[in-house]
């Protein structure tokens, strides 16, 4: 077993953690599936991601997703494992699925991605609830007659303290349409024909019409942020944000997703979702032409492909846990070349160069210039 050992700085590390969770699948219907996340330079790793490559009851139907944490990796691990369960348990799901497989209608998909994320962020909510309840028990029953009486059951993860939050990214692959649900500020990417042909529009306090609902719930944004601390507007837990008074989609901090339809077309090659570890340091044409690019060098494995685009935005200077999850659709065609490990080699054979030069007694560290990004970059 691999020993790490790592020092601590605030909440950065004094080198990243590099090791990645990379899994990959296949559809019953010929898409190809690949995640990878990675911890990076943060003291903990709060992502999750999810793939199901066959929608229960729904022939040909994918999901997908990325769950950003913060605060604790909490609600986006129960994001991670729950959603698709709340996703089946809505009224619009159970519809669509009994609707004959040739007509079925995608606004009822629209529905029950809305749905399941309020739902979600309520189960959330009610297990904070018990939480609390079990935390003042011993004081309560300090105050009673003596009584047989059992603490309500929490989850181990769960507690009175708990404030994390996570922001949501789903989308689900139908023969016809890709349907995203988000909120928060992790972003999908659909690439289409060398081009990006539909992104989701991030919520960040400091848009107008966030701002206006922030500060009609009595919230203020300074610094960018929800009350000078959160740096997104909406997200499933962040409960100090939210108030049993008002509507879900009226509080500073919301869990009410934005949906985007899509109607897929002979033409399209990857779906991209990625938390904001990639956007910090790449726009959309930046990762479609860098993903692009990695298949391009002839990359097959999408899996591999999210690695490279990781390692990409580490060089980059990132600095931000990273998960992506990519769709590739049957017009995307790898090239020619070694791909991921063509790219690693070149890298180590660069690095080792410039090891060997730091060793000559003449060389001059102002002539070698910034490193280069992985492979060929963006």
């Amino acid at each position: 077993m691999t020993m790490h050992m790592y020092v601590c700085w605030g909440t950065f590390l004094d080198k990243p953690v590099t090791d990645k969770d990379t899994e990959e699948d296949t559809s019953e219907d010929g898409l190809r599936f690949g995640a990878s996340a990675m911890q990076g330079w943060r003291v903990e790793m709060e992502d999750s991601h999810t793939i199901i490559t066959a929608m229960p009851g729904l022939p040909n139907h994918s999901f997908v997703a990325v769950y950003d944490g913060h605060g604790g990796s909490m609600c986006a691990t129960y994001a991670g494992k729950e959603m698709m369960r709340f996703l089946r348990a809505t009224p619009d799901y159970e519809a669509y699925v009994a609707q004959p497989a040739g007509g079925r209608n995608v606004e009822l998909l629209c529905k029950a991605l809305y749905t399941a994320y309020l739902d979600i962020d309520e189960a959330l909510q009610k297990m904070r609830s018990r939480a609390f309840v079990t935390l003042l028990l011993p004081l309560l029953l300090t105050l009673l007659p003596p009584v047989p009486l059992l603490p309500p059951q929490v989850p181990e993860a769960q507690s009175a303290s708990e404030r994390s939050g996570c922001t949501a990214l789903s989308a689900v692959i139908t023969p016809n349409h890709i349907v995203v649900a988000h909120a928060g500020d992790s972003r999908a990417i659909i690439c289409s024909g060398g081009r990006v042909a539909a992104a989701t529009e991030d919520h960040k306090p400091y848009d107008a019409e966030e701002k206006a609902r922030i500060e009609a719930a009595g919230g203020h944004v300074s610094m960018r942020r929800v009350d000078g601390d959160l740096a997104v507007s909406r997200a499933l837990g962040d409960f100090q944000y939210k108030s049993r008074d008002l509507l879900p989609r009226n509080c500073k901090v919301t869990c009410v997703p934005d949906t985007l339809v899509y109607r897929r077309t002979p033409g399209d090659e990857l779906l991209l979702l990625c938390c904001d570890g990639v956007w910090d340091v790449m726009n959309n044409d930046d990762c479609q032409r860098c993903a692009m690019e990695i298949f391009a060098d002839g990359e097959a494995r999408v899996g591999l492909a999210c690695e490279e685009l990781i390692d990409t935005c580490l060089a980059r200077g990132s600095r931000d846990n990273m998960s992506v999850v990519m769709v590739a659709f049957k017009a995307l065609k790898a090239g020619k070349g070694r791909g991921v490990a063509g790219r690693r080699a070149a890298r180590e054979a660069e690095q080792a160069q410039k090891e060997s030069r730091r060793d000559d007694p003449d060389f001059d560290p102002a002539s070698a210039g910034n490193s280069s990004p992985p492979g060929r970059g963006v």
